[in-house]
């Protein structure tokens, strides 16, 4: 037996029940780029020939008669050991994703939705397409979330859930996460650069790209209004929205890492961002400013707390990390010069053409010889790394400082590789491969002497092997 969803929507003898009809709404939605064509059609200003003039007429009501026809063909079941979704007008479709699979469970409810009580619920595994379900009923969408969230069908009985609060996200708060980003800064000292250059030179439309690198970060700020996130039955969940409430939720043991991000900003005001990757957290592009993650803006080192949440005790610390080789500051050195050399080059180019002469490509090397020496220091210093029989720890970063904390167990793989650079040094790097990476970047232990890079890569795949990889990972 498995739960049984309300009866509020029809259900037929098979179990399959077909979304709210308010989803012939978002039907019509995917199909706003006919209605546009419709307009512009009626809005002609020259006399159509022929049968053309009643063209708009003709789109507008195919788009409706369309939009119904896939709300009427797309239906939906959870079995005992899946969660099916048929659709499809033409091209017939039937998309099955084992119970056991389920990664997260992601409701959003936009402002139409929060009107009439429904929302969209996204359901994902890893490696797999996810199946959105829009719109269902907010009663619904809380009977699949405890559908899917078990692992088993086997009747449980029920308990109160004993919730944790993590982390929440004042309007303060808000607004120092969203100043402290380092895109945000780049954009305002690019704006502040532009107006500067539009006013020397005359053109006014210099400053408009940088208007563009602080559009993300806003957007970003805003997806995170009223966030809160907490733990309860062994899951972790989230929430943010005002007008259009999101809601996300991952079991604890699908986590497949931890990250702490320390921008400079952020960093020199004693502040840290943490979030997490399953595998496959990305579920929509609705969800995905909120989807991973954790604690927007907590004080530096607040992490631990949060971390051993989320993935149990951390034996390992920042302070004990094994730093990479010292070689790695030559290398650095080189690559930047590889770039620096052509931009003074370039400058004094242009400084010939404009009349000051070559001098300004001797002030760009004056300036970023040591400003790169200082950089490849700094990088050493950051680069770091740890094992032990639980997690792995790696550090990497100048402006924008990461720390990484994998399971050791949700390791699926491990490259250790070498540039031709790096083979001469006697240095190389080691790619640690999880599910679902896309949104935290790679995982790299860099620049390590061959020998300790093997011996790390080594322990990773045999720890991995002893210990068993949850089912559904």
């Amino acid at each position: 037996m498995i739960d049984e969803l309300p009866e509020e929507v029809p259900e037929s003898a098979d179990g399959w029940r077909r979304l709210h009809p308010l989803t012939i709404l978002k039907e019509i939605g995917s199909l706003a780029w006919a209605l546009v064509a419709a307009i512009v059609l009626d809005f002609e200003p020259v006399e159509v020939p022929g049968n053309w003039a009643e063209a708009d007429v003709v789109i507008a009501v195919g788009v409706f008669v369309y939009a119904i026809a896939r709300y009427v063909f797309t239906a939906y079941r959870v079995t005992p050991t899946s969660l099916e979704l048929r659709r499809g007008v033409f091209v017939k479709s039937l998309q099955v994703m084992p119970r056991d699979r389920v990664q997260s469970v992601a409701a959003n409810a936009g402002f139409v939705g929060r009107l009439f009580g429904l929302t969209t619920v996204e359901v994902s595994a890893a490696d797999a397409e996810d199946i959105q379900l829009g719109f269902v009923s907010e009663e619904d969408a809380e009977a699949l979330r405890r559908i899917l969230e078990r692992a088993s069908v086997a009747p449980v009985e029920e308990e109160p859930e004993v919730t944790r609060p993590m982390a929440t996200l004042s309007f303060r708060h808000l607004l120092l996460y969203a100043a402290t980003d380092t895109l945000l800064v780049v954009g305002v000292f690019a704006l502040a650069g532009g107006i500067v250059l539009a006013a020397v030179t005359g053109r006014f439309w210099v400053p408009v790209p940088a208007f563009g690198v602080m559009v993300w970060p806003v957007v970003r700020a805003l997806g995170l209004v009223a966030f809160r996130s907490w733990t309860g039955q062994d899951r972790l969940r989230l929430q943010a929205g005002v007008l259009g409430r999101r809601h996300t939720e991952s079991p604890l043991d699908r986590i497949q890492l931890v990250q702490i991000r320390r921008p400079l900003p952020r960093r020199l005001l004693g502040y840290e961002t943490v979030s997490m990757v399953t595998g496959d957290i990305g579920v929509s592009s609705d969800s995905i400013l909120l989807a991973g993650t954790v604690a927007p803006l907590v004080p530096a080192g607040s992490w631990r707390t949060i971390a051993e949440q989320l993935l149990g005790p951390i034996g390992l610390d920042e302070k004990g990390l094994e730093r990479s080789s010292s070689l790695t500051i030559r290398r650095s050195i080189v690559r930047g010069l590889l770039v620096l050399t052509p931009l003074a080059v370039l400058a004094g180019w242009v400084g010939s053409r404009l009349g000051p002469g070559p001098w300004a490509g001797l002030a760009v090397g004056a300036v970023g010889i040591p400003a790169l020496v200082a950089y490849s220091r700094a990088r050493w210093r950051t680069l770091g790394w740890a094992v032990d029989d639980r997690h792995l720890m790696l550090r990497r970063g100048v402006f924008d400082r990461r720390i990484t904390i994998v399971p050791v167990h949700k390791v699926q793989d491990v490259t250790v590789r070498a540039t031709p650079f790096q083979r001469r040094l006697g240095l190389a790097t080691v790619d640690v491969d999880t599910a679902g990476l896309a949104l935290s970047g790679s995982v790299l232990a860099i620049d390590l002497p061959q020998d300790r890079a093997r011996h790390l890569a080594d322990r990773l795949a045999e720890t991995a092997a002893r210990i068993a990889l949850p089912d559904g990972v």
